[in-house]
């Protein structure tokens, strides 16, 4: 089964007014520790000459999202996922498919009593890599897709799949159902 972590960054918590700056993708396999890699909105092959215009890179995060067996997020299913179908329904495009989706904030809240943000995680776990802060001056700047600042973003968001992974291996024991979403 291809397991692939995702998480998105974006300009704001609403697919009406935000769009997506970029997405990190990390594959889930036992014993085999592979990089993350990121889907850029700045880059050449899914910007725009419209800076709102975020189509080619939803197309292209719900593609690769689609060539895998089952996706793992964290505030997926409230977020990651919502605001990608957003986006792809601005663009005229179908949704993501129906697919095997573990959330691991769910995880968390259906069966732990704990703070289930990723940060919080990461250090109750101990887990080797931690989240990155972002100041709210670089978040303004990468909506502008100015490039240091998108790097900035881009870092923080692969170590968000980075925790992602090793949160999943420690709390897949914790996992009673898997759903499609």
């Amino acid at each position: 089964m291809r397991i692939l972590s995702f998480d998105l960054e974006c300009t704001s918590l609403s697919g009406m007014v935000g769009r997506m700056l970029c997405c990190s993708f990390k594959p889930v396999v036992w014993g085999h520790d592979s990089p993350p890699y990121t889907f850029r909105g700045d880059s050449k092959e899914y910007r725009s000459k419209d800076i709102a215009d975020d189509s080619k890179l939803a197309l292209a995060i719900r593609d690769e999202l689609e060539s895998v067996d089952m996706i793992v997020g964290h505030n997926s299913k409230l977020f990651d996922r919502k605001f990608l179908n957003a986006r792809l329904l601005k663009a005229g495009s179908r949704p993501l498919k129906s697919m095997w989706h573990i959330d691991t904030m769910w995880v968390i809240r259906t069966h732990i009593a704990m703070s289930s943000k990723l940060d919080n995680i990461q250090k109750f776990l101990g887990l080797p890599i931690a989240k990155t802060p972002i100041t709210w001056d670089n978040w303004m700047r990468g909506a502008a897709y100015d490039r240091e600042a998108m790097n900035i973003i881009v870092e923080h968001c692969e170590h968000d799949v980075e925790v992602l992974v090793q949160s999943y291996w420690r709390l897949l024991p914790y996992v009673r159902d898997i759903r499609r979403a």
